[in-house]
């Protein structure tokens, strides 16, 4: 049995953190870019620096985004609402640290891309 003093103050079992998702995105809620669409493709481009002073969750997301990534597979993975997403994406787009490419412009999506799209929506 863990003493009181052990227990992390941020995070309830029960109920997961107590980080609230508005907080990650500063209070703000609709995405400075609204042409991020939920099966838009997100690359990493460039590495950040210490001046992009990202959040834990930005850098999750250039992580996942070395390969191209979907919107929806982001949010999927990273737990975090679609909304909170798009929000932390559109902060990485102003640091030029990824690239966005809408599904009009990467034409017809292959088997494998929509499989991965199917698999973020139902993680969801």
């Amino acid at each position: 049995m863990r003493h009181w003093s052990q227990e992390d103050p941020w995070s309830d079992e029960s109920t997961g953190p107590l980080i609230r998702p508005y907080t990650l995105t500063g209070g703000r809620t609709p995405p400075i870019h609204t042409d991020i669409e939920l099966i838009s493709l997100v690359s990493t481009i460039r590495p950040p620096t210490r001046a992009d002073r990202l959040q834990p969750e930005q850098q999750q997301m250039l992580a996942l985004c070395r390969a191209p990534t979907a919107l929806v597979e982001i949010a999927a993975r990273l737990d975090l609402p679609i909304a909170v997403v798009r929000v932390l994406l559109g902060d990485l787009l102003d640091h030029e640290l990824i690239s966005v490419s809408s599904p009009s412009a990467a034409g017809t999506p292959d088997a494998r891309f929509l499989q991965a799209v199917i698999d973020g929506i139902r993680r969801l």
